[in-house]
């Protein structure tokens, strides 16, 4: 679509312009997810659980090795992309499994201190089994429906809406009830890291366009009448 769409409006001497410019974000979005993958599974987990006192060449080497695995199940990836109409089908299913519960665990460790890390693993991990389940009862277009389709959507984007609901629904429950039931962190150490416990100028002599809450409210209204306007 984007390739289409610069190929339609963009004047014949910019084109080439336009496209190098988003080859090159495609190729900085890929190495900084690389990047991102050797140094998780490298440092976070391989240093922290499996090998603790290697020297820094045994981890360059993990590192190394894990770029290369990363890239091959990427090509891996690339092919199961070709089961799907359109690439945004599929970018929409993949944020339902990963993004949904995931903003739901920030919204809570950000606005609530009484969550806690056995809470938000526990929601995370049952968020996924709730998009599992929503999948696999569900079909659109060919694709879900593995343990029954219960219910027939009419494309698989509606039904992405639908697994996205479920995991940020289960996430934020799941979430809150281990939290009651686990013991939080002092609110010593939770200082600047939850919205209640972190000291923030006050901007009351600002203009209201330079407030970030009168700005959101305003912009919120404009999209909505737009949105409307348009429909």
């Amino acid at each position: 679509m984007i390739f289409t769409l610069m190929g339609k409006f963009y004047p014949a001497g910019i084109l080439g312009v336009g496209l190098t410019g988003l080859m090159a974000s495609f190729m900085s979005g890929m190495a900084g997810n690389v990047t991102a993958f050797n140094t998780v599974f490298t440092y976070d987990i391989y240093q922290s659980y499996i090998r603790k006192t290697a020297p820094d060449s045994h981890y360059l080497f993990v590192g190394r090795m894990t770029t290369i695995v990363g890239v091959v199940l990427s090509i891996g990836a690339a092919y199961v992309c070709q089961q799907y109409d359109n690439i945004m089908d599929l970018l929409q299913f993949v944020f339902a499994f990963v993004n949904a519960p995931l903003f739901a665990t920030f919204v809570l460790g950000m606005f609530w201190k009484r969550a806690t890390a056995h809470g938000a693993f526990s929601g995370l991990v049952s968020s996924v089994f709730a998009a599992i389940l929503t999948f696999g009862f569900t079909e659109a277009e060919g694709h879900g429906g593995f343990f029954g389709a219960m219910h027939h959507f009419g494309s698989q984007m509606v039904q992405n809406f639908w697994i996205a609901i479920a995991a940020f629904t289960t996430c934020l429950l799941v979430t809150i009830a281990v939290s009651l039931f686990t013991t939080p962190r002092p609110d010593k150490e939770m200082e600047g890291l939850v919205y209640g416990l972190t000291k923030i100028k006050h901007d009351e002599g600002a203009r209201w366009y330079q407030r970030p809450a009168p700005l959101a409210v305003f912009v919120a209204v404009l999209v909505i009448i737009i949105n409307v306007w348009l429909a």
